[in-house]
């Protein structure tokens, strides 16, 4: 890789030296300095392409070219050539940052997980396999996800090779479960929406009942819930109602945000236990009585609340600036209810994709 070199100016003096073809002692020091900094940054960062290569082959089993990726403050970036969305990062110490890389599954020659998404693939589903891997290690998760866009299908898998969680899109839910998915979408959006929910996908547990998710969209308002295939209870309800008014700027984006962040932090908890009692009766049936309410203690999720009862599985709710709520989750087989979270993995060098959109 060529460093440009830039050369400070230490004064008319020692530049004129220069010029005449010789280096002053400061300048001379000043050359060292810098061709010793270039030689230990090359040697850094070629040790440190070595170590992201060895890695790689780990987990695909080949070996990649690789260059340089986004620069970074506090850690190097890397990545496959020719592959655009690879997140390959190191500290400045050596130490693996995180590593995030697609792969056709075809394209696997071994690596750490190959054979264990042969088998998992033909136990669920048995004479298919994944098209696309997504291979994901750092401090805060390892494991993959595989999928197959054209059937709709993915798997999550953790480091030790065993399926934590499956989602697939089904071509229709039981009756049973369309039946109340109606009844319940009628009475999300007050009525106007009698039928016609839109099945997104079905999540699967190993040993627990199948959900089924469904959502609906219109210019006024957006809703989406899931229901338990055996007790047809409802597990998640969000209802978001749009105002029709957009932000022309990010000036304008973290205004309203501040706008309602202020609002948010003058709400108080026995408000906000009074209105989740009353919405969570209503969207979906759920008695939080006897549950202790906790809010979000940070800027990211000071709009969440969450419930516990012993007992009982605990309940995240999210709330509005006026204290009333818009969705309430129950936690239940720690199964990941939401859209924004569970999208399929599309080809390498590709845009994920939502399973349907």
């Amino acid at each position: 890789m060529n460093k440009k070199i830039i050369f400070p100016i230490i004064g008319a003096a020692l530049l004129s030296g220069s010029l005449l073809g010789y280096d002053t002692p400061i300048q001379a020091n000043s050359h060292n300095n810098e061709n010793v900094n270039i030689k230990q940054d090359a040697k850094s960062e070629q040790t440190l392409m070595q170590k992201a290569q060895g890695k790689l082959k780990e987990l695909t089993g080949n070996t990649y070219t690789l260059i340089q990726g986004t620069a970074a403050k506090e850690s190097i970036h890397l990545k496959r050539e020719n592959f655009k969305d690879d997140i390959i990062a190191y500290k400045a110490n050596g130490k693996l940052e995180t590593i995030s890389i697609k792969i056709n599954y075809e394209d696997l020659n071994g690596g750490k997980y190959q054979t264990k998404l042969k088998e998992t693939w033909e136990a669920l589903f048995p004479g298919e396999e994944p098209k696309y891997v997504s291979i994901s290690e750092s401090i805060y998760y390892v494991g993959t996800i595989s999928s197959n866009a054209m059937q709709n299908k993915q798997i999550y898998m953790q480091e030790n090779g065993e399926a934590y969680g499956v989602n697939y899109a089904p071509d229709d839910a039981p009756a049973s479960v369309q039946k109340e998915a109606d009844l319940v979408l009628s009475k999300l959006t007050d009525g106007k929406v009698k039928q016609g929910a839109k099945l997104d996908r079905m999540y699967v547990l190993d040993g627990k009942p199948n959900v089924y998710q469904y959502k609906y969209k219109s210019e006024a308002m957006e809703v989406s819930f899931a229901i338990e295939e055996q007790t047809l209870e409802l597990l998640q309800a969000d209802v978001y109602h749009s105002d029709g008014k957009g932000v022309d700027s990010y000036e304008e984006f973290q205004k309203r945000e501040k706008e309602k962040s202020e609002k948010i932090k003058k709400l108080t908890l026995d408000t906000l236990m009074k209105n989740a009692v009353k919405d969570a009766k209503t969207m979906l049936n759920l008695d939080l009585k006897g549950y202790k309410a906790a809010r979000g203690a940070n800027a990211w999720d000071e709009d969440y609340m969450t419930f516990t009862k012993e007992g009982a599985p605990s309940v995240t709710a999210r709330f509005n600036k006026d204290g009333s709520f818009s969705s309430f989750t129950i936690d239940k087989y720690n199964q990941t209810i939401d859209f924004y979270g569970m999208t399929i993995v599309g080809p390498p060098n590709e845009e994920l994709k939502l399973l349907i959109d």
